[in-house]
């Protein structure tokens, strides 16, 4: 049975364009794939804590030199570091905020990045050491941005690198705040990648 890992993201609840593109391509996947087991964490409705001193200490000390509040944290660190290993496959639903991506993400991305456990540092740089699959990210965003503006699928592919994945796929829906016609001719563009992709 395969399993798909959805990363939901957008504060923006039924109104989340990238919630929509995800459950299309996630539909879309069911649909060639009848037994896939869908596990869903969304990371708004159920936020991670961000990464302060006592996390980033729970994450490095020895468990012994922990208290009961950082050796939480680091079980549920330990808990989506096997769920994401977990699964054949990920989504991740990517809204673009302030040039960036959502800050609930990066709280879930810090808990993922565990040095000696989903990556390790060698000679020749930082190795992952989690097994590769596919990812994909499904990104919305009102206006568009050129290459050289983009800090945010290139922060995210660095990301995932490091913990050893590589095959990564990109949608990106852009200009969907520019105009009726942009949004439907993106959102259009945005299906036929999605029935390509799935």
């Amino acid at each position: 049975m395969t399993t798909l890992l959805y990363l939901k993201t957008s504060v923006n609840g039924d109104n989340s364009r990238s919630d929509r593109l995800s459950h299309d391509f996630i539909a879309a996947r069911r649909w060639n794939q009848p037994e896939l087991q869908l596990i869903t964490r969304d990371l708004v409705s159920d936020p991670l804590p961000h990464l302060g001193r006592e996390q980033w200490d729970a994450l490095r000390l020895p468990p012994e030199q922990c208290d009961a509040r950082q050796l939480a944290y680091r079980h549920q660190s330990d808990q989506l570091i096997a769920e994401f290993d977990r699964a054949d496959a990920v989504v991740i639903a990517l809204p673009l905020y302030n040039s960036g991506i959502p800050s609930q993400l990066k709280a879930y991305f810090d808990l993922l990045a565990r040095a000696g456990i989903s990556f390790t540092f060698t000679e020749e740089g930082p190795k992952g050491l989690l097994r590769d699959r596919d990812v994909y990210l499904i990104a919305t965003r009102g206006g568009q941005l050129g290459a050289e503006e983009d800090h945010q699928i290139p922060a995210v592919r660095q990301f995932l690198a490091l913990l050893g994945i590589t095959r990564i796929h990109t949608l990106i829906a852009d200009g969907l705040d520019l105009s009726a016609e942009q949004r439907e001719r993106s959102l259009l563009a945005a299906g036929e990648r999605i029935a390509a992709m799935a």
